[in-house]
């Protein structure tokens, strides 16, 4: 069993970031370009699944 140091980042914790810097950068590219809001919500949503899962099954 691996023991990290309190206050470490876990696996976990960097995909909760990039995905939460996803869904944050496809709202902000919806508003700051022509791109539908839409559309840049879903890919950014897409990306962020993407993440989740590859994130996930690496631990199986």
């Amino acid at each position: 069993m691996h023991h990290l140091p309190n206050g470490t980042p876990t696996r976990f914790d960097y995909v909760l970031g990039g995905m939460g810097l996803s869904l944050v950068c496809g709202g902000l590219v919806g508003i700051a370009s022509a791109v539908p809001i839409m559309l840049a919500s879903s890919v950014a949503s897409l990306v962020a699944a993407a993440l989740l899962f590859v994130g996930s099954v690496g631990q199986f």
